[in-house]
């Protein structure tokens, strides 16, 4: 026998799930308005015909209004939350497929732990290094203009350079992209920059984790992380210990613009908006060089430690002259940076014409195209020199000096040769 009241109160439900009201159920079905209220209140029953007619409009079965153990299995799907989680499983398999296959990686399954080892046998006391990177607020630019596989690029290539400071080999790298219901081809795109990256630099990859939570992310939105894991052995690592008085500083060409200094450009881009337009020079938009990804300089500080030419290595974050980017520096020495020796790199150029920032600070803002700074003993700044070269523009900046200035670890001389 059918239950008056379950069923009205299942035509109550889905009606209010699809917002309707009762006088649109009842014009609908050309009947009054009390007559949909005696149903769901259970004091009368729909005709069969109207049944039919009910569960087209509600976009539900008759069986779903009439069916106890149907109206008991009930659930919200995933793809009311604005998820396609079968879409999403197809995409997290494919993605899968980039995956490293070598020795390092064990398993690396999505929403899995990632199971790796390393081989240390060669070394006497290995030391381990990790080091979690986002891209900062440049990555606001990145998602508005489409720079999505650069702001990869440019996540993973930090995370490798903070372990290269401490000369750490970058070993393997894991990306994660958290996001709402976002295109499917792009996320496939990020996950094949991460792992070109990995490649070039010989990390092995293990997978981009792809963490969708349309509930924290509108449909355009992402995050992205990577996480780069390294070692050495401890007797190589480079603590500063063996920095000296007179060491050569050689600045390594980075491109783009580093996360951390974008609030300054963000500020001119907002007084103004002509820049999103803007070219360089013929060939080059100012928008494309600003979003260029920063170089990962595994091959650089590698091949100067195996020559035995590294003393130190300085990741330059957001400035130059910024005393955060000269971590390791000892006590008693600092870096004397020649700004006439430094390469007048086309952004900048641009990014002074603006006038926004004066000459005498500009270097404390932007890391002037310097991703990364070796020293190395003045006998053989020319072999290192000559060593980066096979890989990166480079120039010689500076050196180490004995710090006058009180706990300054790093100053300037000259000027800027802008033109």
């Amino acid at each position: 026998m059918l239950d008056k009241i379950e069923i009205g109160k299942r035509i109550a439900f889905y009606r209010r799930e699809r917002n309707i009201t009762q006088k649109d159920l009842a014009d609908y079905l050309h009947i009054s308005y009390q007559a949909v209220s005696k149903w769901e209140l259970g004091k009368s029953l729909p005709t069969i015909e109207m049944l039919y007619e009910i569960s087209n409009l509600l976009n539900v079965t008759v069986d779903m209004l009439l069916n106890e153990n149907g109206w008991k299995n009930r659930c919200i799907t995933y793809r009311e939350t604005g998820l396609d989680s079968q879409k999403l499983h197809a995409l997290k398999k494919q993605i899968m497929e980039f995956n490293s296959n070598d020795e390092c990686i064990l398993s690396a399954d999505y929403a899995d732990a990632c199971l790796f080892r390393i081989d240390t046998t060669q070394m006497r006391e290995p030391v381990y290094s990790c080091a979690v990177c986002v891209p900062g607020s440049k990555e606001r630019l990145a998602k508005d203009c489409g720079y999505n596989r650069e702001i990869c690029a440019d996540a993973a290539a930090n995370a490798m350079n903070h372990l290269l400071q401490h000369g750490t080999k970058p070993v393997i790298l894991k990306a994660i992209a958290a996001c709402g219901s976002y295109d499917q081809n792009q996320l496939y795109l990020m996950a094949r920059e991460f792992q070109q990256l990995c490649e070039r630099n010989g990390v092995s990859f293990a997978g981009m984790e792809i963490a969708a939570q349309p509930g924290n992310y509108g449909p355009g939105e992402y995050r992205v992380s990577a996480t780069a894991i390294g070692v050495q052995d401890r007797e190589k690592v480079l603590t500063g210990k063996h920095l000296r008085e007179g060491d050569i500083l050689i600045g390594m060409k980075t491109e783009g613009i580093e996360g951390t200094s974008f609030p300054f450009v963000k500020v001119m881009l907002e007084k103004n908006p002509e820049l999103y337009r803007a070219r360089i020079d013929q060939d080059r938009f100012f928008l494309d060089e600003l979003m260029k990804p920063n170089i990962a300089f595994t091959r650089e500080i590698t091949a100067l430690q195996e020559a035995g030419y590294l003393h130190k290595a300085f990741r330059i974050g957001n400035a130059l002259l910024n005393g955060r980017s000269w971590k390791g520096m000892p006590e008693g020495l600092g870096a004397c940076i020649d700004l006439e020796t430094l390469p007048i790199m086309p952004l900048y150029r641009f990014l002074f014409d603006q006038e926004r920032i004066g000459e005498n600070v500009f270097s404390y803002h932007f890391n002037m195209g310097i991703g990364m700074v070796a020293a190395v003993p003045e006998a053989h700044w020319r072999d290192a020199m000559e060593i980066i070269g096979m890989f990166s523009e480079c120039w010689r900046i500076g050196r180490v000096e004995s710090d006058r200035h009180k706990d300054v670890k790093v100053w300037s001389k000259g000027q800027i040769r802008w033109r």
